[in-house]
């Protein structure tokens, strides 16, 4: 009866099914067009299915733009449900970075140029739409729907949109005058106010250049998109800002402060999917000013980051890869499950993952993923590839497929950088091979160091945990951070560095380390400054004898010692 209920994941339709499974490891060329459907995680959704502004963080792999597209589903479906229509406008910044790229003009007059293309977009999605949003048929108006139309007319009139009585067409982009680009940027520098300077211009110019070009004012664009909404009788816009990490560091304050500006106080709903280590929303000036959008007040975070770590929750993490691996693969081949009756359908379903894995391989590669989605994907996926005549993956196909999958995606990533690598496999050294352990300690103040945040950011480290006790130091706070598993399974990882068969030493590490044994294990003070007097990123405070990090906020500002705020020297 068993054999009877398993999977042969060694059939034709399994194996074409997992090969255009690689289409699905990025959610923006899956080959699906039901993402709501494929998405694993209903609690995501819920979290951002709401009129709140919200930032979703999630390192890269964590399904960001797979929640943006399953949310755009959900809010299409509901639309019209109640008493109020809702239109999500997905926006993918990269497709404006090589419009700023080609020269480098001053960064506030660049961030209006970028605001300026969020505004075109979403006035293109709203053209493109307007007959569903107004419920306009091709058959003869009614006069309700004639009122509502002019009414619209004459508010995309003044943003270049033309109606020929038939259909809305976009006559040009939004262009704002130089003039105007620079009474905006002037607004941000300064003033607290968070309306915007320029006043209320009505006036259309004209100026040459080759040809013709009509000319809003910034003024009138916040105006006019509010009274859009207005007149579609309160339409709720969802703005779904993916990739804002892909905009320049400092460029991204400014950015978010014309959104707020423009939306906050509007029908307009903000989701912004941001990489936590890439993003700078908010920039603090002397004197209290502040500009962008504030965490907690105009904006509420979220996170993707280790919702599913094995480590801490075997039972959930368990259950949302095989709900993940479940709903993809079935929507590639339903027939997959129609060769079981409805009482084993339910069977299969519940153990889905474990028809593909031993006990042990899935173990590993669950630990192996890291609460990262995308990683889990192309690790099943090599894992597969890797078996030969096995009824299931082993131990064996996992362990390959992580060191390659290292190699192909996060090696190069990590030795780009000399200083990068150098703590990595210093890191590496200390716990891997001194230890004998995967995850360890470091003071809660080094939280914030920037190669820390970069080797996070490269998917090699990852934060566990956040705020413990050391059993063996009192009144100090740390947090806990683990090894990707694949850099210690690659076989040529730091060989020269670390003097040890890594190859050896994985067969002995137990994978699956208690947290709570992370305490005997950190890293302290003295490894990150004698690291930093290393890299020459350190200077010896002669007033208490203590490492100075140049990088401290405390040191860059006013030169201070960062241990006792005193001038160094």
């Amino acid at each position: 009866m068993a054999k009877q209920q398993r999977i042969d994941i060694d059939s034709e339709v399994i194996r074409k099914t997992v090969l255009e499974f690689s289409n699905s490891i990025r959610a923006e060329k899956a080959s699906t067009d039901n993402f709501l459907d494929t998405y694993a995680d209903p609690n995501a959704i819920k979290r951002i299915t709401n009129v709140n502004n919200q930032i979703i963080y999630g390192r890269r792999g964590t399904g960001k733009t797979h929640l943006m597209f399953a949310l755009c589903e959900m809010l299409q479906v509901e639309s019209g449900k109640g008493s109020q229509k809702q239109l999500p406008i997905y926006i993918d910044l990269r497709k404006i970075l090589p419009l700023i790229t080609e020269q480098e003009p001053d960064s506030l007059e660049t961030s209006v140029l970028i605001f300026k293309h969020i505004i075109d977009e979403i006035i293109f999605k709203l053209v493109d739409n307007l007959k569903y949003i107004l419920d306009i048929s091709s058959l003869k108006k009614q006069p309700i729907e004639v009122e509502k139309e002019n009414h619209l007319v004459r508010q995309l009139e003044e943003i270049n949109i033309e109606f020929d009585g038939k259909s809305f067409k976009r006559l040009g982009k939004i262009t704002l005058s130089q003039v105007e680009i620079q009474k905006i940027a002037g607004s941000i520098r300064a003033s607290k106010n968070p309306e915007i300077s320029a006043g209320k211009e009505r006036s259309i110019k004209e100026g040459k250049a080759q040809e013709y070009t009509k000319y809003i004012s910034f003024s009138q664009i916040s105006e006019i998109l509010e009274n859009i909404s207005d007149s579609l009788g309160g339409l709720k816009i969802y703005c779904l800002i993916d990739e804002w990490s892909e905009l320049p560091m400092h460029l991204q304050p400014y950015v978010a402060e014309l959104l707020k500006r423009s939306f906050i106080h509007t029908n307009y709903v903000l989701k912004i999917a941001a990489i936590p280590y890439r993003s700078r929303f908010q920039e603090n000036f002397d004197e209290g000013r502040r500009v962008g959008l504030e965490e907690g007040g105009d904006v509420f975070p979220i996170t993707l980051d280790d919702r599913y770590i094995f480590e801490i929750d075997k039972t959930s993490t368990r259950d949302f890869y095989n709900e993940l691996l479940l709903k993809h693969l079935t929507k590639i081949e339903p027939q997959i499950m129609k060769l079981f009756s409805d009482r084993k359908k339910k069977t299969i379903e519940r153990n889905f993952i474990n028809q593909f894995f031993t006990n042990h391989s899935l173990s590993e590669i669950l630990v192996a993923s890291a609460g990262i989605p995308r990683d889990f994907i192309n690790l099943f996926i090599n894992s597969y590839e890797n078996k030969t005549n096995a009824k299931r993956i082993s131990l064996k196909n996992v362990r390959k497929a992580t060191s390659e999958w290292y190699n192909t995606d996060k090696k190069e990533e990590v030795e780009k950088d000399p200083t990068i690598k150098r703590l990595f496999e210093e890191i590496v050294g200390k716990v891997i091979i001194e230890k004998k352990s995967t995850h360890f300690l470091i003071p809660k103040k080094f939280a914030d160091n920037k190669y820390i945040k970069k080797l996070i950011d490269l998917r090699v480290l990852h934060l566990r945990k956040e705020g413990i006790s050391h059993k063996h130091v009192s009144k100090r706070v740390y947090n806990v951070y683990s090894i990707d598993y694949g850099s210690y399974t690659s076989l040529d990882i730091a060989k020269r560095t670390l003097n040890t068969n890594l190859q050896q030493l994985v067969m002995q590490l137990d994978i699956i380390d208690d947290i709570r044994e992370a305490r005997a294990i950190s890293l302290e003070d003295d490894f990150f400054e004698q690291f930093m007097m290393d890299i020459g990123e350190g200077i010896v405070c002669q007033r208490c004898n203590s490492i100075v990090d140049t990088n401290h906020l405390a040191y860059i500002k006013q030169g201070l010692c960062n241990h006792c705020f005193e001038k160094p020297n």
